[in-house]
């Protein structure tokens, strides 16, 4: 991405204190229309300043893995929630303006009921929330990194966020096998993405030019951010364990790396931790890996080596 500043031209203004633009008998600039319309063409050239390319963070999904109209669900009930009362309203209001702290689950539960509300609005077609066309699995990734997030305390509201999004996710799973006419599964999309970074991820020891080298980091960064989001995706829709996958080792792997890219598409000498998933989310998806759960049953040393490799992790709050 390219970031421009702008900022004003004033050439005409200062070649009349100069005195170097010549006037006609009538008073009017020399050239008339040419002279307006080569100053307009100088402002367009210096209008910007080039600061550098920028990563981008949200790529978009590739073309053909969107559904042709928006998902919808027919068979899930409305979950009818407790609006806020104008003493909340008072609160957050205070809270906004530093006069007040909240308690960390109300503002969790409040938060955990204003996603509900959205999904039922843009999946059922009930509810006061904004309203959006859902055609693809990453617009429904703010919501799947919320409940991965959610403490013990908001179970009830775990589990509403788990069936909107888990029905949601199988919906879309049927819809694109029938539009692909091929069964479509989430741990096999997230590996064909994680072996597409990751063969990126080889060639850039062989590339010495900075834009080349960008361009293949954020290649890497696609694949890997797409691999993310298939993985979590099978996770939540609680697909059938394939051992062969080994989905959550690759997960490690892929945020160690990326957690050495910089936003300018260089990459640091050591991980960044800070830039690592929340230990919250790591937790969550070794808890539900089928696959992983049975061979840490099989292998203490797995147990023992995850445990060592959990104390990089931040935990997401506290």
């Amino acid at each position: 991405m390219i970031k421009y500043d702008t900022f004003p031209a004033h050439e005409d203004y200062r070649a009349k204190r100069r005195g170097r633009v010549r006037r006609r008998t009538d008073g009017g600039v020399a050239g008339g229309r040419t002279a307006v319309m080569s100053l307009a063409e100088r402002e367009r050239k210096t209008k910007g300043v080039i600061f550098g390319r920028s990563l981008n963070h949200r790529p978009e999904p590739v073309a053909g893995e969107s559904v042709a109209s928006p998902l919808r669900l027919t068979d899930v009930e409305y979950f009818t929630l407790p609006q806020k009362s104008w003493r909340d309203q008072l609160r957050l209001f205070l809270q906004a303006s530093g006069l007040s702290t909240i308690p960390m689950m109300t503002r969790l539960r409040w938060q955990a009921h204003d996603i509900i509300e959205w999904l039922q609005a843009s999946l059922l077609g009930k509810g006061r929330a904004k309203r959006v066309a859902i055609t693809h699995p990453v617009q429904l990734l703010p919501a799947m990194e919320f409940l991965m997030g959610l403490p013990p305390d908001l179970d009830v509201e775990r589990r509403m966020i788990q069936t909107l999004v888990g029905r949601t996710l199988i919906d879309y799973r049927k819809r694109i096998s029938q539009e692909r006419e091929k069964p479509l599964l989430f741990a096999r999309e997230a590996s064909n993405y994680f072996y597409a970074g990751f063969k990126d991820q080889q060639l850039i020891s062989k590339v010495s030019a900075p834009s080349e080298q960008f361009f293949i980091v954020q290649r890497i960064y696609n694949n890997y951010y797409y691999f993310r989001l298939f993985y979590i995706c099978s996770i939540i829709s609680r697909e059938p364990a394939e051992g062969a996958n080994k989905l959550f080792s690759k997960f490690m792997r892929s945020s160690f790396f990326l957690s050495t890219v910089q936003d300018d598409g260089t990459l640091a000498a050591k991980p960044s931790y800070r830039s690592l998933p929340p230990k919250d989310h790591v937790v969550y998806l070794a808890k539900r890996d089928n696959a992983l759960q049975a061979r840490l049953r099989e292998d203490s040393g797995l147990r023992t080596e995850l445990q060592s490799v959990l104390r990089y992790f931040r935990p997401l709050r506290g």
